[in-house]
């Protein structure tokens, strides 16, 4: 009689087992998440030290649904099958071994996260979508600078594994099945993952703007969100064509006309309301060559020339600012390389819930500014430091007329560098292309997009150390300096062709360093025309981003054929200006007078610069180009495709 008692009483602790260590690895699971939200609030205080307490606690709990979502995706599953009673001590620490794993990898991806948002003061996105492309740099760091990280994710790992191991050894006894209570424990359980997965009563699941209409600003949702969820959202969407449903007062043609055409713009056929061009211009009688450098990650702040300052590490572009012509009030459309990108190239803009360029965007129609040139005779040329796989630039530069295409690999090492740079040295991509560009006879028109300048600025010569390598700014200032020098030694060689004082040199940096501060500052970035044969030499307050370097260079070079963008020329007299953005979820707008911030539901952050900045005339501004962009990119109306455009549209005919 004594014996069945104590059988009884080791399968109950059994079953008491399974369901402890599913409770464990849920608490674990939010208890990592909440430990990363902790990080992330004090490594980047400056950025969310204009919440009140209030604000901060909400985001907290706030983002626990957030956290729920991630873990009912990926772990409760595994749970589920953790806590099933089946009689095998192998079943019990399969699951065990592998929510251990899982632990571990989510553990990383916070941390990558951690890394990632002190950068760009934003969560993880569609920047996995380009990992695969990058792979190599990936080892090459893993084995490189993150080693020690990925040692210690793995000792974690091992250690984990063995502790599970130890538990499931000592206290594992062979589970029953208790019928009636543990089938409710199921049901509850998946209508916990269903809850988690949806995190609100709306047939649609939870995702990244719900964190924007619970808090009362951008930054409240930041804390909220976390790198997982946000990661997940964005890479099930894909290239999928999400729907903007924002009402907006204007129509797509009547914010066209209103915000956008010039005087002297041609009317266009209503199928393709951007369509622009067919001006009454003369062509000159021999073609200018085109150059645009997009340079990674410069800021007018270390610019000496631009700020007034006395850094002393861009002498070479200091002389072209002083022979070209600088806008000051010029700004990113994004905070990332990939969309600026699309910016300058396409005159796109890489709205939210929109594929990028290389990732989808390619599918529709567009103006192809290389491929125009290439049927005008001009040879075409694209370059980056990076690899040539690189956000898929080599398939998108093909895609867009680029007939010459070159990256790292085909990039000889011009220097003993003092440690390897994952993405490659501005001076090697600018010795290749002047090797390229000697005793160029035809018109060309060359992309370069430099990289030395990117983060963690680990390459530069010795002599090029101006400031010790304390700090992320010196580090950054002495990468700079080396950029600098690699840019005056392309525009010397190039000097000594016949042909340099008829090239269009357009300087644009793809974003900015900083990340905190207002919208300006973290949107504000250097652009030059140097032409002094063909450009005025000046400091032009003209308010203009990326998305207004199509339209410039159409009217520089002095193109007749037709255009969609969605920004304006720069050289033109329009007094009707503004520079939209996007920071990953949210959208915004820059105007001489303010700037606001918005999430397409409400206004979040806004600036204003003068008394006369008008907040709602600048919102609906806003939502109008926004829905208007939005539904000509998903309908594919940007732009007439090239049978179209040989044969006149069904509009036009």
């Amino acid at each position: 009689m004594i014996y069945r008692p104590i059988k009884l009483a080791r399968r109950s602790a059994s079953m008491q087992l399974r369901f402890k260590s599913a409770i464990f690895f849920i608490f674990m699971f939010f208890a990592l998440f909440s430990f990363a939200r902790l990080l992330l609030l004090c490594f980047n205080y400056s950025f969310f030290d204009k919440l009140a307490f209030g604000q901060t606690a909400f985001a907290f709990l706030s983002g626990l649904r957030f956290d729920f979502a991630a873990i009912a995706i990926f772990v409760l599953p595994l749970v589920f099958m953790l806590s099933l009673p089946v009689r095998s001590i192998k079943w019990l620490k399969f699951w065990s071994f592998l929510l251990s794993a899982e632990f571990v990898l989510f553990g990383a991806l916070l941390s990558a996260d951690l890394i990632y948002f002190g950068y760009v003061k934003r969560h993880m996105g569609e920047e996995l979508l380009s990992l695969g492309n990058d792979f190599s740099f990936i080892v090459g760091y893993a084995f490189g600078p993150g080693l020690w990280i990925l040692i210690l994710l793995i000792l974690g790992l091992l250690f984990l594994l063995w502790l599970v191991n130890l538990i499931i050894k000592i206290f594992y006894q062979e589970p029953t099945f208790r019928g009636g209570k543990e089938i409710v424990y199921y049901i509850v359980f998946i209508a916990l993952i269903l809850l988690g997965i949806y995190g609100k009563a709306s047939r649609t699941p939870l995702n990244i703007p719900d964190a924007y209409r619970a808090a009362d600003s951008g930054m409240a949702a930041d804390l909220a969100l976390n790198g997982i969820f946000t990661s997940y959202r964005v890479i099930s969407q894909g290239d999928y064509m999400a729907e903007n449903e924002k009402d907006v007062l204007l129509s797509i043609e009547e914010t066209v006309e209103n915000v956008l055409m010039e005087r002297e713009d041609a009317p266009m056929p209503y199928q393709y309301p951007l369509l622009r061009g067919l001006k009454d211009i003369r062509p000159y009688k021999k073609p200018l060559n085109l150059v645009i450098v997009v340079m990674e990650s410069w800021v007018p702040n270390y610019i000496d020339s631009v700020a007034g300052t006395e850094y002393g590490v861009t002498p070479n572009f200091d002389k072209l600012v002083r022979y070209g012509d600088y806008f000051n009030n010029f700004y990113a459309f994004e905070l990332r390389s990939l969309p600026g990108i699309t910016a300058v190239l396409t005159g796109i803009p890489a709205l939210p819930k929109l594929p990028k360029l290389g990732y989808g965007l390619e599918k529709i129609n567009m103006t192809k500014l290389p491929q125009i040139l290439k049927d005008k005779g001009y040879r075409t040329i694209f370059a980056q430091t990076s690899q040539r796989s690189s956000f898929n630039l080599d398939k998108t530069a093909a895609m867009l007329g680029f007939e010459e295409i070159y990256g790292m690999e085909d990039m000889p090492k011009q220097f003993n560098y003092v440690k390897a740079e994952g993405y490659g040295y501005d001076y090697d991509m600018f010795s290749l292309l002047n090797e390229k560009l000697k005793g160029e006879t035809k018109p060309f028109f060359l992309f370069a997009f430099t990289g030395i300048t990117h983060t963690p600025y680990l390459g530069y010569l010795e002599g090029f150390d101006k400031y010790p390598n304390t700090t992320e700014e010196n580090k950054y200032l002495n990468s700079l300096m080396f950029a600098d020098y690699s840019l005056g030694y392309f525009m010397d060689e190039l000097r000594k062709e016949p042909w340099f004082y008829d090239t269009v040199f357009i300087f644009v940096a793809d974003h900015t360093f900083n990340r905190n501060g207002s919208i300006k500052e973290k949107y504000n970035i250097p652009f030059l025309i140097y032409a002094p044969r063909y450009v005025k030499a000046q400091r032009s307050e003209t308010l203009g981003s990326q998305l207004d370097i199509l339209p410039t260079v159409f009217d520089l070079l002095r193109l007749q054929e037709p255009y969609s963008a969605a920004g304006k020329s720069l050289v033109s007299d329009s007094e009707k200006r503004n520079a939209i953005f996007a920071d990953g979820y949210t959208i915004g707008i820059i105007q001489p007078d303010g700037a606001l911030r918005h999430t397409r539901e409400k206004a979040l952050e806004q600036e204003k610069y003068s008394a006369s900045f008008d907040k709602e005339s600048a919102e609906q501004t806003l939502l109008s180009l926004d829905k208007a962009f939005f539904t000509l990119i998903k309908e594919n109306r940007w732009h007439p495709s090239e049978e179209e455009q040989n044969g006149g549209t069904e509009a036009e005919n």
